[in-house]
């Protein structure tokens, strides 16, 4: 068994226009549950197979296993719930006003056993000028920066969690593993990887408040929750890490709001940020290999028609299959920036990724070096270059060392 036929296995068990297929012939099952679990769908795929009495094809080890990491799965997220009414505590305490993206929102909108999402950290928006006063009630309240982690961003403010000294031992599922938690004061990357990429125009203005978690708490309208699951999966896409769970969310929120959802308003505010081209990748390919729905035909030609024709060939010839086989823990190199220049939509465009893959822009940079004064930040460009270099000889001596072995 291919790695892809034990991925479109897994997807084809998932999809939301048939029910799951029957398991048939020779399975590699180590291979399959591997990649279940980098996908985070294991728990999932273990309810789905139960509930269609397709549980006894299994062997009795893998049977076994996916019934542990459900139920495992299943701890983690009651102490998931609890930690996020804690949270969204501490920063209404702080006067901290804050929108949940994705998380538990997601599992009590599209899930009916909170156990089959898997669930790894907390995340928040909040405006800018209070993110300081929510990373300070976090802190007081015993979070801590997660060392080494990302250096480069600038959307939201360094990732905290209390560890205990908590050291993981690889399993995916485990409950007492540390959620982190990430103060978002942007949606995505501010002119991500050179493209002329904004914000939503204000995705306070029509935020409802519901209740989730048992507790009345703020989440993004539907239109802006589909526009944001849609580019976190493609940003994850082009950077080479994209999950299929990433792209289910996407594709049942399309179902579930396919008579609800304002596709014109969707798609206003797409083009205000400039990531249609975005947001029709990850629906195509939510819909080419879970079945989800399409928008109406004229909305769906605008998206197509904003999305450069190399990005869509691409995506109709390899799209699929690349998410599919796609594996986080071995990203392929090189494609990232391929990708990038596939979904250019100008010269321009063209132009920053050049300079993104020479120069990072100084807010990254400031970041990466955690400089006070992001004016400071030309005279680190030299030292940036110099590390570039460094790295680059590192790695071909790996490879050819490699090689050679």
């Amino acid at each position: 068994m291919t790695l892809l036929a034990a991925a479109q296995l897994i997807a084809n068990s998932l999809r939301l226009d048939a029910p799951a297929p029957p398991i048939e012939g020779a399975v590699d099952w180590t291979q399959l549950l591997h990649h279940a679990d980098g996908h985070s769908l294991t728990p999932l795929l273990y309810t789905v197979w139960r509930d269609s009495g397709q549980l006894d094809l299994l062997p009795p080890a893998v049977c076994q296993r996916m019934a542990q990491a459900y139920a495992d799965n299943a701890l983690r997220n009651s102490y998931i719930r609890q930690e996020l009414v804690e949270l969204d505590g501490l920063l209404t305490g702080a006067g901290v006003p804050h929108l949940l993206l994705k998380g538990w929102s997601l599992i009590e909108n599209l899930y009916p056993d909170p156990a089959q999402r898997v669930l790894y950290d907390h995340d928040f928006l909040v405006p800018a000028d209070r993110a300081e006063a929510g990373q300070h009630a976090l802190r007081t309240a015993g979070f801590r920066p997660l060392t080494g982690k990302d250096e480069w961003v600038e959307k939201h403010l360094p990732s905290l969690w209390r560890n205990d000294g908590y050291k993981w031992n690889g399993y995916l599922f485990d409950p007492l593993y540390p959620r982190p938690v990430e103060l978002h004061v942007r949606l995505w990357e501010q002119g991500w990887r050179g493209l002329q990429v904004r914000q939503l125009p204000d995705p306070w203005a029509d935020a409802p408040t519901r209740t989730i978690a048992g507790v009345p708490m703020q989440r993004l309208a539907d239109e802006a929750m589909l526009i944001h699951l849609a580019m976190h999966f493609a940003g994850h896409l082009v950077e080479r890490e994209a999950r299929l769970n990433q792209l289910l969310d996407l594709a049942r929120l399309a179902q579930k709001r396919a008579v609800t959802l304002d596709w014109e308003k969707t798609l206003h505010q797409a083009e205000q940020a400039g990531v249609s081209r975005f947001v029709y990748a990850s629906l195509f390919l939510a819909h080419q290999v879970f079945g989800s729905p399409l928008p109406l035909q004229a909305i769906w030609q605008r998206l197509a028609a904003a999305t450069p024709p190399g990005f869509r060939a691409w995506l109709a010839e390899d799209g699929a299959a690349d998410v599919l086989t796609s594996d986080f823990r071995r990203r392929d190199r090189g494609k990232d920036y391929q990708l990038t220049f596939l979904a250019a939509r100008s010269l321009g465009e063209r132009l920053g990724i050049v300079r993104f893959a020479a120069l990072p822009p100084l807010g990254q940079l400031a970041a990466k070096y955690k400089l006070r004064q992001r004016w400071l930040g030309p005279l680190l460009y030299p030292r940036y270059v110099a590390e570039r270099v460094g790295s680059y000889g590192r790695n071909m001596l790996r490879s050819r060392k490699n090689g050679e072995e």
